[in-house]
Formats: structure tokens, sequence, C-alpha cells
């Protein structure tokens, strides 16, 4: 994701521009049903999904490819299909969000894209994707798997997939999540042990470890979660009716896939889970809170929306900080603050909506305070300004697109300028560096000149520990090491090519740092630039 962070930026614009026109298109065709504004549509979608597949963006892609493949189909369809044009409508808007949050470096997974995805598809009375469509795993890893028993037991399969329906039913009336999944996980398990020393043993396994996944508290048992529970209700079916025999088989790898999806998004908190993880290899940066996280943000505002309303709120900040300087240099002032309170409720209302919850409260608490006695006058007026200046940081941040947990303790506004500030000095300190090393070279191996090249690369990587940088951050070290040791210490200077491969490593970094801000492409092939010239340099 942060590389197509990092190639997204360079054609924003342009994607955006087509995006907004494609949304014009839209809307046009639904009011006149005019052919020419479809194929306009169409032809700005076909655009837009150019650039994706340049970008290697699948979900982006296939969403342009669904959109294109139903517009044809409207084309040639006899009046109008109005959940169609819903879907276009819905997957431009969300798209157009899409782009905001990736190009912006948040973490918004590929498969977030699908339910736009189904509703175009199933417009066109086309089969929904499943969830793990964009999910990308080795199906046939080498397992460990667990010897047949000496002594096999036939397990009834008829009440073992009772069993299973009495949990699936729970989890479809929505009666309690933990008692149904023991259920069907006690289900599972028993065919698990029967699958012992068969081919199927892997699949019942990741089952078996998925249901304990959706036993965690964060996941959401929704309507595509339990769709997968009546697929796999069907496998059982199947052994059933055969008596066991499909254990033997090869399972669904569509189905197999579903499952490791689940529990690759699951918190380790179980030994099956935690192995299953493992045995798999499955990819764990991301998890269900973060989901979760990610699909609430793309059905939320787009950033100019949150930037209007940012803009709306501080100018009733600004109103309460002039009632509040009015207040403390007029006597007689109203007592009652009538309407700071009115202000203060109106923005804690807005606060609520904006899910500010936390800010709203202490919103409403600096009303309650303006209002309590037994607190003298210039006093109480500090501290509710110092409230109102919090509030105000608060909103600021409204319009900052950063990945913060709820405990941090630094707002994102301070965050996100610390930021700014580590990218900008480190750029400026290994320019300082380049021109240093130069005049070195320059001066017939002057010392003088490099003396404090070590510090300043020592710094940058600090610079880089603090951006979460830490394996460029120790490629620095390397590099303030060999400066150390073998140029301002060394007996000996260094080889031409090694100055050389000094240089090139410190040129690869300051590209990787400029990609951080955006501005370039290509930030892994810079780190192994970098990595690769250090290892001349340790030779």
């Amino acid at each position: 994701m942060s590389n197509l962070a990092s190639t997204l930026n360079l054609v924003r614009k342009e994607v955006d521009g087509a995006l907004d026109q494609a949304a014009v298109r839209l809307e046009h065709y639904a009011e006149s049903a005019n052919a020419d504004d479809l194929k306009g549509f169409l032809g700005e979608v076909q655009q837009v999904r150019g650039t994706f597949k340049m970008l290697d963006f699948r979900a982006g892609e296939r969403l342009c490819e669904e959109l294109a493949d139903t517009g044809r189909t409207l084309n040639q369809a006899v009046g109008e299909n109005q959940n169609a044009l819903e879907a276009f409508s819905k997957s431009i808007m969300i798209l157009k969000r899409y782009v905001e949050l990736v190009a912006n470096g948040q973490l918004v997974a590929p498969g977030l894209l699908l339910e736009v995805i189904n509703d175009v598809r199933k417009s066109r009375q086309e089969k929904a994707l499943p969830n793990a469509y964009f999910f990308m795993v080795n199906l046939r890893p080498k397992l460990d798997v667990p010897p047949a028993p000496a002594r096999h037991t036939p397990i009834p399969y008829r009440r073992v997939r009772q069993l299973f329906q009495i949990g699936l039913l729970g989890v479809m009336r929505n009666q309690g999540r933990k008692g149904a999944l023991n259920v069907m996980g006690r289900a599972v398990s028993r065919i698990e042990k029967s699958a012992r020393g068969q081919q199927s043993w892997g699949f019942w396994n990741a089952v078996k470890a998925a249901l304990e996944a959706l036993n965690q508290e964060a996941f959401e048992i929704d309507l595509s979660r339990v769709l997968l529970m009546r697929s796999l209700d069907k496998q059982i079916h199947k052994l059933e009716a055969s008596n066991g025999q499909l254990l033997s088989e090869k399972q669904p790898d569509w189905l197999l896939k579903e499952f490791l999806y689940l529990i690759s998004l699951a918190e380790p908190e179980t030994a099956l889970v935690n192995k299953a993880q493992t045995d798999f290899n499955l990819p764990t940066g991301l998890r269900e809170v973060q989901l979760a996280d990610a699909r609430r943000k793309l059905s939320g505002p787009d950033q100019s929306a949150l930037d209007s309303l940012t803009e709306a709120l501080q100018d009733e900040l600004h109103g309460i900080k002039d009632l509040l300087d009015l207040a403390e240099r007029t006597e007689g002032f109203d007592d009652n603050f009538s309407d700071l309170s009115i202000s203060l409720r109106r923005i804690a209302d807005t606060l609520i909506m904006v899910n500010l919850p936390k800010t709203a409260e202490r919103t409403m608490a600096i009303a309650e305070n303006l209002r309590a006695d037994g607190e003298a006058f210039d006093i109480k007026m500090q501290k509710v300004a110092d409230q109102v200046l919090r509030v105000e940081q608060d909103v600021r941040g409204l319009s900052v697109n950063t990945e913060l947990s709820n405990t941090s303790k630094v707002d994102p506004l301070s965050l996100l300028e610390a930021r700014i500030a580590a990218i900008s000095e480190s750029q400026t300190a290994l320019s300082v560096t380049k021109r240093a090393i130069g005049s070195y070279v320059d001066s017939n191996n002057d010392k003088l000149h490099v003396k404090n090249v070590g510090k300043t690369l020592l710094d940058v990587s600090g610079a880089l520990f603090f951006l979460d940088q830490e394996d460029v951050s120790e490629l620095m070290r390397d590099l303030q090491r060999f400066v150390e040791d073998k140029v301002v210490e060394g007996d000996v200077a260094p080889t031409e090519d090694k100055i050389e491969a000094l240089a090139d490593a410190i040129s690869a970094v300051e590209y990787f740092i400029d990609s951080l801000s955006g501005q370039t492409a290509g930030a892994t092939e810079a780190v192994a630039l970098a990595k690769e010239s250090i290892q001349h340099l340790v030779k």
C-alpha cells in the first residue's frame, strides 16, 4: 500500500478529475437517458482503469472493469436500470474516497471495494465475488499432518451436521455469538480429528481456527460471513452423504481461501489461530479492528467536506473566543453566559455527528464550568479559554488524514507537523552531507570537511526511526559507522569506489525520504540500492 500511495500521488489530480467528470456525465445520463452521456461516463472510467492498471492497483482496476461491462449492457438494454445507476453513483463516490485515503498513506484493504463491485455485478445479475477475492496466499504449504489414529472410529456425520446447524441457526438469528460458534467449532473439531492423516485435514483444521477467530470480539458477523458458514454446511452435508469418504479428497480452494482470510484478520490470541497463521505464512498487517475502522472512513465524508466543516467550526470557536474576551473586558456581562452556552451546545452536537464524542464532552463541560460558582471570575475565564483552545486543536485535526490510535497523547495536527519537519530536516541534512563529501574529495581527503558527517547521519537515522522506517534508519547507522571508522578515524583514505558507493547510498536514502512525502515513486528500489551500496562499503 505504501508503494501504491507514492505512485498514486503522482497521478492523483488526473484520477480525481476523471472521477469528477464521470460523476457529472452519469448525472446527466440519469436525467436525460442520452446515450452520449453514458458513452462519456464509460470513457472516463476506462481512462481511470488504464491508470490503475499501470499502477498495479487490482481492486480499482476490477471495479472499473465491472462498471464498463455493466455500462455496455445498460447501453443495449431497453428501459432504465435504476439499480445500475445507483450502483454506478455509489461506486464513483467510494472509489474517489478510497483513492484519497490511499494517497494519504492510510491502510485501506483492497477488499473494501468488493461491496460496490458486487453491487455493480448484482445489477446485471452476476454472482458476487467472495470476500477473499483480492487476498493472496499459498494454499499448498507443507503442513505437519497428524497421523490417522491407529483405530479408526466412524463418527455420526448426521449428528455432527445437526450440531453445526444448531450453531449456525443461532448465528443467523443473532442469538449470541460465543455459544453458537462454540457449538459449530465442536462439530468441526470432530471432523478435523476424523480427517487426520488424509488430504483434507489442512482444510478442516483451518476452518476450526477460523471459527476461533470469529469468536474474537472485534469480528463482525455480517451477511457475507453467515453465507460463508452456509457454504461450509453444504460441505458437511456432502461428507454426510458420502459417510466421510470425501475426507480423502481436496476441498474447494475458494472456500479454504475465505477461511484463511478470516484467520489472517484475527489476533493470535489462541495457539490454534497462531499456528494457522504461521503454517500458511499469512499476512498479518491488517486486523479486523483496522478493517472496521477503514470501512467506517471509506463510507464517511470525503476530505473536502471535512475541510468545509472544520472551517465552519473554527469560525464558531473564534466567535466564542471573542465573547470570552468581551466578558473579561466588560463589567455587567451576562452572568448566565447564555449566548456562549448556545454556541457551545451547537458545536458539541456537530462534534458528535463527526465521531468526536470526547471533544463534544469537553465542549459541554466548558458550558457547565461557565455556570459554576465558587471561583474567581478571571481564573474561571482563563480555564475556559484553555479548554476552548484544546477543542479548537481537536477540530483542526478533522482536516488531517492520519492514523492515530485512540490512546495517542499527541494530537493529529502536531504529529503531522512533526512528521513534515522530520522529512524536511532530513532532506536538508543529506544535501549538506553530500556537499561535505564532495569537499572532502576535492580537498585531497581533508578530514575537516567530514568531521560532523557522522553526527548528521545519526540525526537522520533518528528521524527515520521516528517516521517508523526502522530498516532504513539502521542503514543510516551503517553509513555513520563507515564514515566514523573508515573516513574520519581511518589511517588510509577510502578508495574512490568506496566513496562513490557512500554517495550512492546517501542519494538513495535521500530519494526514499522524498517518497515519504508522496513526491516520488520507487521507494522499494531506492532502499535496495542503498543496501547494495552499503554491502560494497563493508567488503
